[in-house]
């Protein structure tokens, strides 16, 4: 009788843990959240502020501020992969022409190509 007990008991934590895998996150990657340009980018005659947020589903948005006002005036969404060794490539499919942008996670610095850096709040 003690073992078919100790049996059922084994098969509750085994459907137990099926069940709910995937619903518990182990973790999250140190890109998810919001980062924010350390230096404004110069486009076309305007400064921008550029900020990015990083969800933890793998998609995200760049947003474009222009510096001077502070006006949000463009935003681009997203989806993110890790490449592993701090570098992520972001993808904006929405464009007629697809590209992926890489950029490079180091310590709590991000930076891209374009030599941005940008910081986490």
């Amino acid at each position: 009788m003690k073992k078919m007990i100790l049996a059922a008991m084994a098969c509750m934590a085994l459907l137990l843990v099926v069940c709910t895998a995937g619903c518990i996150s182990m973790g999250s990657d140190s890109i998810v959240g919001t980062w924010y340009s350390e230096n404004s980018y110069y486009d076309s005659g305007v400064y921008y502020d550029v900020k990015y947020t990083f969800d933890s589903d793998g998609t995200g948005t760049e947003y474009w501020y222009i510096s001077d006002s502070g006006k949000l005036d463009d935003a681009y969404d997203f989806t993110w992969k890790n490449e592993g060794n701090g570098e992520y490539l972001i993808s904006y499919d929405e464009y007629s022409s697809y590209y992926d942008e890489p950029f490079y996670l180091s310590g709590s610095t991000l930076y891209d190509d374009y030599d941005i850096t940008y910081y986490k709040k």
